[in-house]
């Protein structure tokens, strides 16, 4: 019986040894990605001072990422992980991530495919559009309108699906709400029916000036909003960035929205929606020369993250 338990007390052993061999494998794992890192660390720049550090240093934050400039038509820095590791690590560290756009031209799935072909593992549930939080506004309000859509096929298809219960297509005219967004086949005539309108409410997805189109920029949502703003002689209620109202009443989140970092390219948009939810947010890159908020951290790489977020 002494031997029975001898050898039970060696297979013991020899299965808290493999263990332990297996976490500092781990653990040496870890220590190359840090290793990856320790010149990423150097660039990184705290807009917030020792205030901001000690903001930044919460694990396990909800990450609201941006799309168009920070996950999508940018390329990391050589020598730098790529961003779909960079979410992998970040997932791995406890941090719950979603994807939040402006863009009311693609719906959940269009957006999962475009960021499965950058290489990043996304959930449809974990994507929102600016089209989604428009279609949430209208049915939350619970009243019938007479719509018309300013915007692509997208939009309305997103808006049908989202809230058509509450909806009946009108035209120009006749609508007593107008949805506006990106149009660039926004004719003269479209803007003389709406005129005659009879002071329809305005929604817009968002400002944005212009959005990122390879090497080059097209005009954004915002240049038609402004047309359509100048003829219904009104300002429109813009539910899009940085409106927080995505961050409050749609976007389910562990916790509070303040308790999110935003991670961003725009200062106009994604810092700005920060600020307005009381959340943390991190510009990737130099902002483009806007003016707006300050963050409270920059990057140049989005490996950078990992050693601000994962300490």
């Amino acid at each position: 019986m002494r031997g029975a338990g001898g050898g039970g007390a060696g297979r013991g052993r020899t299965v808290a040894a493999r263990r332990l061999a297996a976490a500092a494998a781990g653990f040496l794992r870890l220590l190359r990605v840090a290793g990856l890192l320790a010149s990423a660390a150097g660039g990184l720049a705290s807009c917030g001072g020792a205030a901001g550090l000690r903001r930044m240093s919460m694990r396990h934050a909800p990450l609201i990422f941006d799309l168009h400039g920070v996950l999508l038509g940018r390329r990391e820095p050589a020598g730098h992980l790529a961003a779909g590791e960079v979410l992998r690590l970040l997932r791995a560290a406890g941090h719950p991530v979603r994807f939040l756009t402006n863009s009311s031209s693609v719906g959940r799935p269009q957006v999962a495919k475009l960021l499965a072909d950058a290489g990043i593992a996304a959930e449809a549930e974990e994507i929102y559009t600016a089209a989604m939080t428009v279609a949430h506004y209208l049915r939350r309000c619970g009243r019938r309108r007479r719509l018309f859509v300013v915007g692509s096929d997208a939009l309305r298809a997103e808006l049908d699906a989202g809230c058509g219960e509450w909806l009946e297509w009108a035209r120009p005219e006749e609508a007593d709400t107008v949805v506006a967004s990106r149009d660039p086949g926004l004719d003269q005539d479209t803007l003389e029916r709406l005129a005659r309108s009879r002071l329809p409410q305005l929604i817009a997805t968002c400002r944005d000036r212009s959005f990122p189109d390879g090497d080059a920029h097209q005009a954004g949502p915002g240049v038609t909003v402004a047309r359509v703003e100048q003829v219904l002689e009104t300002r429109a209620l813009v539910l899009g960035k940085p409106n927080p109202y995505v961050l409050s009443s749609l976007m389910r989140l562990p916790g509070r929205a303040s308790d999110c970092v935003v991670i961003g390219d725009s200062l106009q948009q994604d810092v700005a929606l920060a600020r307005n939810a009381g959340a943390r947010a991190v510009l990737v890159g130099d902002g483009g020369g806007e003016d707006g908020p300050s963050p409270d951290y920059r990057v140049d790489a989005l490996d950078q993250l990992l050693h601000l977020l994962c300490r």
